[in-house]
């Protein structure tokens, strides 16, 4: 069984953090707010808010547009990549279709009272959990 995996959902501005110590439930953690396309800050950012975690695992989401095809943040992705790599070295990358992961987390959201205007500081990292989920069924670990 899979623990200590890290899930995360990158916007131009925004990092989108979930966890999974146990390998079956799932923690959100605080969204990283960065000024748009400075990932060298949101790394920076990850790592401070991961302090003395044990990651093995990171399962990060991977746009495309709803044909599959690549979509404008498939690359910026691309090259965040690397740099999660650089961050946390003895981790295992694994690239999880992230379509519909915002519109299915709102949803969840929505369900436990949040409207859209309170759905702002956390949606991130509500789709990093659907994005973890994810993962976690894609290992059979669901």
């Amino acid at each position: 069984m899979e623990k200590n995996i890290l899930a995360l959902d990158l916007g131009k501005g925004s990092l989108g953090i979930a966890l999974s110590r146990s390998g079956m439930f799932v923690n959100l953690l605080p969204e990283l707010r960065f000024k748009a396309g400075d990932y060298k800050s949101a790394i920076q950012g990850l790592k401070d808010a991961l302090f003395g975690e044990t990651i093995e695992n990171i399962a990060i989401g991977w746009p495309l547009y709803p044909s599959g095809d690549p979509c404008e943040m498939t690359p910026i992705v691309e090259a965040f990549i690397p740099k999660v790599q650089d961050a946390f070295p003895n981790a295992k990358i694994t690239k999880v279709d992230e379509r519909n992961s915002t519109v299915e987390a709102a949803a969840l959201l929505h369900e436990i009272g949040l409207n859209a205007k309170k759905q702002k500081r956390c949606i991130d990292s509500a789709a990093a959990g659907v994005i973890l989920k994810r993962y976690l069924a894609l290992i059979g670990q669901d």
